[in-house]
């Protein structure tokens, strides 16, 4: 959801050689929550871009997927990318996310972040020091 991260993860993604997984997410979410009038066009464009033989940024996807999305795209609304797309997200939760995370790119990203202090909680609250000293009995 955070915009910067997204970017990072993207860069990264780009070094990778798989952006256009993340690409191919954010299309599906286009899709899913775009212009009702426009989701012919939109099913189309993603399938020119992601899924078509040649396509420049074609997506793997196992045949099964493929073949219900296929099937699916013959008569288009806004969920007909969602196995496609949920088997994209699991490649990216699987595998890039988490070598994303022990990049230098994310550890750079945490490095610069700016941490308001009142999300700063302290694991266990009853461990909190107390204000005044009592006195010893």
């Amino acid at each position: 959801a955070d915009p910067l991260g997204r970017a990072q993860l993207l860069d990264f993604l780009k070094k990778e050689f798989s952006a256009e997984n993340l690409s191919f997410w954010e299309a599906c979410e286009g899709l899913r929550y775009g212009e009702q009038s426009r989701i012919a066009d939109i099913v189309n464009d993603i399938y020119q871009q992601f899924l078509a033989p040649g396509a420049t940024r074609w997506v793997n996807i196992d045949s099964k997927t493929m073949e219900r999305t296929l099937e699916g795209i013959k008569t288009p609304h806004r969920y007909v990318m969602d196995d496609a797309q949920m088997h994209i997200y699991m490649l990216m939760k699987k595998d890039s996310y988490p070598r994303f995370l022990k990049s230098e790119l994310y550890r750079n990203l945490l490095a610069e972040a700016v941490i308001p202090p009142e999300t700063k909680k302290r694991v266990f609250p009853f461990m909190r020091k107390q204000r005044h000293s009592s006195p010893s009995p």
